[in-house]
């Protein structure tokens, strides 16, 4: 991926250039190592983007764009306001200012995500709880998730994040002390929807809940079920169906096509925290 950018300096002046991996030349630019028009002008936020498959036609947009007056950058920054706003970061995890998710998901721009591992032992069996996304989402409609995930909101905490999208997606009521912690993880994948791609950094909280928790799903989830955590790990490994039970005890099969939450070093990460809140 190749992009042309425009970025606004501490100073108010913009600068645009070109590269073929814009996080780490955000972190270029902040760290005085980039453009010499930008040293000494951070930090930088990028006020604006394209994307190109090749670097000669980023270049290309590269030059057009410096011969624009002030008045008509502006204007090529106002074409993309409007809608849900996500911080992005550079490579250093310095924000960078704030861009709409809309281009953020279309572009891969790096932002921040939270993740919710709820486990328990049900039955006597240890295992986790995900959501089924509802079938009118546009990205993994009907697949299975884990409890609760979403974007961290511009000023938010991952903490605080996290306690609302539990809240709003899944309707468990969580106080910060039922949280866990279990570290962050950079995550780069394809998306089904507009075939943009996300690149984030995930952190990670557990949750004990045994038993059947007090769920009520919000409308973006159709269904949780409880899977055993001995068939969850041999699926990040050895694709296979998965055996679950809804919330009413009813049994239910989960395709392991289905699964968009097989994050293999994520996974890697949290299963010491998974393994010592349940006293495995």
């Amino acid at each position: 991926m190749n992009y042309t950018y425009i970025l606004r300096c501490a100073d108010g002046t913009l600068y645009c250039g070109w590269t073929n991996d814009l996080t780490a030349r955000l972190a270029a630019h902040n760290s005085g190592k980039g453009a010499k028009y930008t040293r000494g002008r951070g930090p930088v936020a990028l006020a604006y983007s394209e994307c190109f498959t090749t670097q000669g036609e980023a270049m290309r947009r590269e030059a057009a764009i410096k011969q624009l007056s002030r008045t008509a950058k502006q204007a090529l920054i106002d074409s993309q306001t409007g809608g849900e706003l996500l911080t992005i970061y550079d490579a250093d995890s310095h924000p960078c200012g704030e861009r709409p998710r809309a281009i953020v998901h279309a572009q891969g721009l790096y932002h921040r995500v939270c993740h919710l591992w709820t486990v328990g032992v049900r039955d006597g069996t240890p295992g986790l709880w995900l959501q089924q996304r509802a079938l009118d989402r546009p990205l993994y409609p009907g697949g299975f998730d884990l409890s609760a995930t979403g974007h961290i909101d511009p000023g938010e905490t991952p903490e605080t994040a996290m306690l609302r999208e539990a809240r709003e997606e899944c309707g468990l009521i969580l106080s910060a002390t039922e949280l866990t912690a279990a570290g962050s993880y950079r995550q780069q994948y394809v998306r089904g929807e507009d075939g943009g791609f996300d690149d984030e950094q995930a952190f990670a909280f557990l949750t004990r809940k045994d038993g059947v928790p007090p769920f009520s799903p919000g409308i973006e989830v159709a269904d949780m079920v409880f899977v055993p955590l001995a068939d969850f790990a041999t699926a990040c490994t050895e694709p296979h169906d998965l055996p679950a039970h809804r919330m009413d005890g009813t049994v239910r099969t989960i395709p392991h096509a289905s699964l968009c939450c097989l994050h293999g070093s994520e996974w890697a990460g949290v299963q010491p925290y998974i393994h010592q809140l349940l006293g495995l």
